[in-house]
């Protein structure tokens, strides 16, 4: 994936200028670089492929000339069309449950732990980043795997009633970590304030 520039974000600007006549007007050369600044503090931390999708689509479909809010939101469903629902990721964690269980047996003998343990701890690490948040380790994994016929059905809706919570989480956690990824390339950096050092 190639890194977004202002160059990009330029022809994006002319692009819509092109097919809407009043889009943009810049009466100087400080409001048409205002603008891509502003274009690239929203968009710049996504990579030039999605941008330049995102931008066609908003494009294709408009009416009016777009806005950061359609574009974005032309992003988000490209960025989220890989994205599994909750019942696709009960049926990944139920494919595995038996090979996890399986091998989780072997844990038991000494002359088997560590092939078996790098196994395991594979499969936990090619898991989605929402089964992750869901099983927080291995341990957690195997516990799963335990499960009889007749827990499943409590613990299926348990899943179901939580994903959508740690939907949320994730995503706040990936839109923190790429707030303080855009300040780190812009060279700032965030002061926390503690107020129990104040004190």
């Amino acid at each position: 994936m190639t890194k977004l520039t202002e160059k990009d974000i330029a022809k994006y600007i002319f692009k819509i200028q092109l097919n809407f006549e009043n889009a943009y007007r810049f009466d100087t050369n400080e409001e048409r670089q205002l603008l891509i600044e502003s274009w690239m503090d929203i968009f710049g931390q996504y990579p030039k492929e999605i941008c330049d999708i995102a931008v066609n689509n908003a494009l294709s479909r408009a009416k009016y000339a777009p806005r950061f809010g359609d574009i974005m939101e032309e992003i988000q469903i490209l960025i989220n069309s890989n994205v599994k629902n909750d019942a696709e990721l009960w049926a990944e964690v139920m494919d595995i449950k038996y090979d996890i269980y399986d091998m989780s047996r072997y844990l038991h003998y000494p002359q088997h732990y560590d092939e078996y343990y790098d196994k395991l701890m594979s499969i936990y690490n090619n898991l989605s980043d929402e089964l992750k948040l869901y099983f927080v380790n291995l341990p957690s994994l195997i516990e799963f795997s335990e499960l009889t016929k007749e827990e499943l059905p409590f613990e299926k809706n348990r899943f179901f009633r939580n994903m959508p919570i740690l939907r949320k989480h994730l995503d706040a956690k990936n839109k923190s970590s790429k707030f303080l990824k855009s300040l780190e390339q812009k060279g700032l950096k965030l002061i926390i304030n503690n107020s129990d050092d104040n004190e």
